[in-house]
């Protein structure tokens, strides 16, 4: 009985992990899990914790503070967040909100971890504002270790001024950044301030597939810097499929031990 517990116990430690790993949004193409912590997201005085934190819109008025223990004293950052959940034409669309490149860690900041960004950056930070009566946006943020000699390919002018029609699969594998991810986080926002006065096209899949992005199709990338890529299915079908798999599996495995 004793080993059957402990077994059983094992393995809703194992269940607990499962929901950790995920640093960037469910279905984002870039999914960063790592042993470390996530990028340190704070807004005023909230601390974003755990990933995913549904956040009031008005919170997120001005930008956050970053923290991250993955930045080295000598090396330089990319900061990146990207709204997943952009409704266009009929399907969802990434649009880029901050964009800012040469970050670098605080050392006169009394927080551990503190990360300077040197100012408005590539494409200055947007305040998170989805449509009123739409479903809560996915805003992930990424950090990435900078490459010497960083630069932006002129093809992405245009979206660094618009910001709609983000593709951050073709930008990440344009500027030198695939494999340099550090570390990731993400929000959610919804707009309660009244009632939907359009449709909606469907919340976008989860499965790290989005084909229907008029900018290309996007697939999750792997990023040995951050560790390796973590797939999470989203929505009230994936999550009630992926419980009813760990349940299956607590239930075999306690089944074993007592046999």
């Amino acid at each position: 009985m004793k080993s059957t517990f402990v077994t059983f116990c094992s393995l809703l430690a194992t269940v607990g992990n499962i929901n950790v790993l995920a640093q960037t949004a469910p279905g984002f193409p870039i999914q960063v899990s790592s042993s470390s912590s996530p990028l340190g997201v704070t807004y005023g005085s909230n601390e974003v914790s755990p990933p995913g934190e549904l956040l009031p819109r008005p919170d997120t008025l001005n930008p956050p503070n970053i923290s991250s223990s993955a930045l080295g004293s000598d090396e330089r950052g990319v900061l990146l967040i990207v709204d997943s959940d952009v409704p266009r034409n009929g399907t969802r669309v990434e649009l880029l909100h901050w964009l800012v490149s040469n970050v670098t860690v605080n050392s006169q900041s009394n927080s551990s971890g503190a990360l300077l960004i040197p100012g408005p950056g590539e494409a200055p930070y947007w305040q998170p504002s989805p449509p009123v009566g739409d479903v809560p946006h996915a805003y992930s943020f990424i950090l990435f270790s900078q490459p010497d000699n960083f630069s932006i390919p002129e093809q992405f002018n245009g979206v660094l001024q618009t910001r709609v029609f983000f593709n951050v699969s073709n930008f990440v594998a344009a500027t030198g950044l695939s494999g340099r991810a550090l570390a990731g986080n993400y929000i959610r926002v919804q707009n309660l301030t009244g009632s939907a006065t359009t449709t909606f096209p469907p919340p976008r899949p989860t499965n790290g597939t989005n084909g229907n992005n008029s900018t290309g199709t996007q697939t999750p990338e792997p990023f040995p810097g951050g560790g390796s890529v973590v797939v999470v299915g989203g929505g009230i079908g994936g999550g009630l499929l992926m419980w009813a798999m760990i349940v299956g599996s607590l239930i075999a495995g306690i089944a074993a031990v007592g046999l």
